[in-house]
């Protein structure tokens, strides 16, 4: 009996013997390789390190946009007892302020993982991060920060909450902004407790690149207030503001109002935080003049001092009628400029073959994308020659019938005045490597010689001209002659031309003599001025005198100017006529809405204006005096111009400006015309 116990229980000790001998041969042996992977992994757990993404810079250093490394903590509650949770409430509301219960509460009701702080400052997470209570870990936690706010953010853009770029700059360079990775090796004990980090097999992480950018954060500033300044005061849907270097091609400043915060991008609208300045395209109006009238330059097809019969302001080209704000019997080619004459534009125009007009408007950029180093830019629209209808060549002329964005028209015009060279523009000087190796440097880039030099110097003192004594004397600085030009045109509403909507711009330069800034401004639909005269002028006034305050090495040395009194800089020039798409007529954008119910003029049984043309002084003063209506008058001789139209309705604070001419010239065409 006992051998037969002996036996049976020295069998047992034999197979088990037997089995831990096989399962330490599996172990050690045969799967000697899995078992001592699985091994390492356990005790060497690798943790992930995000990277961090790169820095924006402005033009002098300021940082733009930078990533804030915060700390989340987290508790594994399938890992906490009451002494565990106690610990750590008691930690964390001595940390943050804020009481036990607030996370006693969470970790008893969480799930699995808990956060318990999410993106913790790195000064308060420092002394958290060193302290290990079983269940209770960490990890980093990104943000991506603007510290100047909304300044710049249509240029700068945004990024998605996985730290992707979405918009703008961090979106175009996304690649060179993005980081590489790292992870280190951490020997743990059985607890999960960090024993030591494995050097070897730990990589560090490379932080992204730094982009360089050619805004002047001080002009952006003074552009966003402006337009934003322009907008309350003269109302209006957006504005958009380009700056530019016409010499090189940078961006200075680039803005839209309204804008948007890029922290908290999903606040805003896609409306808000759209690039109108890229995106939008419209009929750019009688900013187009300066470029036609260069084309006609550079292909000698008119000279400065010959004069155009422009037919008092009203004009009928193929049952179209033509009509000018202000009339005039003739002028020369230089105030047809000045003046913003679409009658005399137009019979210009006629002159030029329609594959010219075409190829030097293509050659100025449009309807080809700049190629700026920005997202989402449009190419707009211009017809090609054998599409031309019998107008388009004359509405051409004053900007209809083409569509451009703001990035094209500066784009163009800094060819205008610096010579005759289209640069392409840029926003990116550079990208820096974390080490500070320079990647890329963009250096100005030549995309063709448009007009030669002596037409860039003679449309640039015709423009000077606009500003000094024609349609842009709003734009006016002091002590510093600006050129530029105005602009006004109907925007399309319901497939015709609205009278009460317009895109009012403005396009000026300087110093006039070596233009080192190109600026551009453009007001939607303002409701009060409605002109680019009225409106955009005065914003580029203010916005250049700004920045000639701040840099004092715009303008260096300044020149005293005795300006007389100039009543034209009341005159309204820009575009009053505007081809609708359904019919051959124009839409007066002065006329009135039917629905409109203005203040009639309280003196007398009369409401309309008289026609006061070719009257004398002395009989225009005396009729006026009678109706009780303001005036000014400027010049001699005999009126040649009101800028209170016969028959318009006149009220108790209406102001006519009276231009007289003493000798009228007897008006000239070409014949060929």
């Amino acid at each position: 009996m006992i051998n037969s116990r002996a036996l049976f229980l020295t069998g047992i000790l034999l197979i088990v013997f037997v089995t831990l001998v096989a399962k330490l041969f599996t172990i050690q042996i045969a799967k000697n390789e899995y078992y001592s992977l699985l091994a390492e992994k356990q005790q060497n757990k690798p943790v992930v390190v995000r990277a961090e993404r790169g820095l924006i810079k402005g033009l002098n250093g300021e940082v733009l946009s930078f990533t804030r490394d915060y700390i989340s903590f987290f508790v594994d509650t399938r890992m906490m007892n009451a002494k565990r949770v106690d610990s750590i409430a008691a930690l964390f509301s001595k940390v943050f302020n804020k009481p036990k219960f607030f996370y006693k509460k969470m970790i008893d009701e969480g799930v699995n993982n808990v956060c318990i702080e999410k993106k913790a400052p790195m000064e308060k997470a420092i002394e958290l991060k060193k302290i290990v209570i079983e269940g209770m870990f960490y990890q980093e936690d990104f943000s991506r920060v603007y510290p100047y706010g909304s300044l710049a953010s249509h240029v700068i853009g945004y990024v998605n909450k996985d730290i992707v770029g979405v918009e703008g700059i961090e979106k175009k360079y996304n690649k060179e902004l993005t980081g590489t990775d790292g992870y280190f090796v951490f020997e743990r004990d059985v607890l999960g407790r960090i024993v030591s980090v494995n050097e070897k097999l730990s990589s560090p992480t490379v932080s992204g690149n730094q982009i360089i950018l050619t805004i002047n954060k001080s002009y952006q500033k003074i552009l966003e207030e402006e337009l934003s300044a322009g907008l309350k005061k003269y109302g209006g849907e957006s504005a958009v503001g380009i700056i530019m270097n016409p010499n090189t091609g940078e961006i200075l400043a680039l803005a839209n109002s309204p804008d948007f915060d890029p922290a908290n991008y999903q606040l805003f609208s896609a409306e808000a935080r759209r690039n109108r300045a890229l995106t939008d395209t419209y009929e750019p109006g009688s900013t187009i003049k300066s470029i036609v009238l260069a084309i006609m330059l550079e292909k000698n097809l008119i000279k400065e001092d010959e004069v155009i019969d422009t037919e008092m302001g009203n004009y009928i080209y193929k049952n179209v009628k033509i009509s000018d704000s202000h009339p005039f019997a003739s002028l020369t080619v230089r105030e047809a400029l000045e003046q913003s004459s679409n009658v005399g534009m137009t019979k210009l125009s006629f002159r030029l073959n329609d594959d010219i007009l075409y190829k030097y408007l293509r050659d100025f950029g449009f309807s080809n994308a700049t190629q700026i180093d920005l997202p989402s830019e449009a190419e707009g629209l211009l017809k090609k020659p054998d599409r031309f209808s019998g107008l388009t060549k004359a509405f051409m002329s004053f900007g209809y019938e083409l569509s451009v964005t703001p990035l094209q028209i500066i784009s163009a015009y800094s060819a205008l005045v610096n010579g005759g060279t289209l640069h392409q523009p840029y926003i990116v000087s550079s990208v820096v490597s974390n080490t500070g190796n320079i990647l890329l440097e963009n250096k100005p880039k030549k995309i063709r010689t448009v007009i030669s030099k002596s037409t860039s110097d003679k449309i640039k003192d015709f423009m000077v001209g606009v500003v000094e004594q024609g349609t842009g004397t709003a734009a006016q600085l002091e002590d510093v002659i600006a050129g530029g030009k105005t602009g006004t045109s109907q925007r399309l509403m319901n497939n015709s031309y609205s009278s009460s909507h317009h895109n009012s711009s403005f396009v000026g330069f300087f110093p006039a003599d070596h233009p080192k800034i190109v600026a551009f401004i453009l007001v939607n639909a303002p409701q009060i001025g409605k002109y680019g005269g009225l409106v955009a002028a005065p914003i580029f006034q203010k916005v250049s005198k700004r920045m000639i305050e701040a840099d004092l090495n715009l303008v260096p040395s300044k020149k005293k100017i005795h300006r007389k009194e100039n009543f034209v800089e009341q005159l309204i020039a820009d575009l009053k006529t505007a081809p609708k798409k359904t019919t051959r007529s124009y839409l007066n954008v002065g006329e009135k809405n039917e629905n409109d119910q203005p203040r009639k003029f309280f003196n007398g049984n009369r409401t309309t204006m008289p026609n006061l043309m070719n009257k004398s002084i002395r009989d225009v003063v005396a009729q006026l005096n009678e109706l009780g209506l303001k005036y000014k008058v400027s010049g001699t001789g005999k009126v040649v111009w009101q800028s209170i139209e016969p028959g318009a309705n006149i009220y108790q604070d209406s102001i006519c400006i009276i231009k007289c001419d003493s000798s009228i010239k007897k008006a000239t065409t070409n014949s060929n015309l």
